[in-house]
């Protein structure tokens, strides 16, 4: 049986999406602002999961911002 050593579908497409993330990330404080943009709406992702469902109002209310 011989090993097939071409890519797994869809590979292709990640390594275009990863190339053009890096792109647009090519220091680590565009990586810090890309994170700090989607951090609320992860936490309040997180905690609906969990059982604990807030909104992003809220989020942000409870936060101070």
């Amino acid at each position: 049986m011989t090993a097939n050593r071409s890519k797994p579908a869809g590979l292709d497409t990640l390594e275009i999406k990863f190339r053009q993330w890096r792109a647009q990330h090519k220091t680590p404080d565009t990586v810090i602002a890309a994170h700090r943009e989607v951090i609320l709406e992860r936490v309040v992702q997180s905690m609906t999961f969990e059982g604990e469902p807030i909104t992003l109002t809220r989020l942000k209310t409870l936060l101070g911002q």
